[in-house]
């Protein structure tokens, strides 16, 4: 119930053209695509804004340490730093959402490691009832 309440007290979350948002239950993305960094900074600050304002009249707290910025791109330029709320964003190299680990250039070498090594993990705690020495029969 609480999923849809959710999604009932966010749906007039503000949202800008050239402005991408995804929501999923408490978790929510601003994403903006353009040629020249800097113009996607100022896009987003904007989208930010907006955000910003929307949260104080709702009052909604955003949790600050679980915000991050990443710029997708194979430049070495990356995009200004953003602020929400008087705080500048972290800007990182990675981050997961959903399940999902994303670097910057999007290669998935990060997000395939982890899930090998959580495979891995699984793998050895059912070890006991795989190996030759079960007692399980076929």
């Amino acid at each position: 119930m609480s999923p849809l309440l959710f999604a009932v007290f966010t749906a007039d979350m503000p949202t800008l053209q050239d402005v991408q948002t995804a929501t999923y239950a408490d978790d929510t993305v601003l994403m903006v695509s353009n040629a020249d960094p800097k113009v996607a900074s100022e896009k987003m600050q904007i989208a930010l804004d907006a955000v910003e304002d929307w949260t104080k009249e709702w009052r909604i707290k955003i949790n600050g340490t679980k915000s991050a910025q990443v710029s997708f791109t194979l430049r070495k330029e990356t995009c200004p730093p953003v602020q929400f709320g008087g705080q500048s964003i972290p800007v990182r190299d990675e981050v997961t959402y959903l399940g999902l680990h994303l670097d910057k250039r999007l290669t998935w070498r990060k997000h395939i490691w982890t899930k090998r090594c959580q495979l891995n993990l699984k793998a050895r705690k059912m070890y006991w009832l795989l190996n030759r020495q079960s007692k399980l029969s076929l």
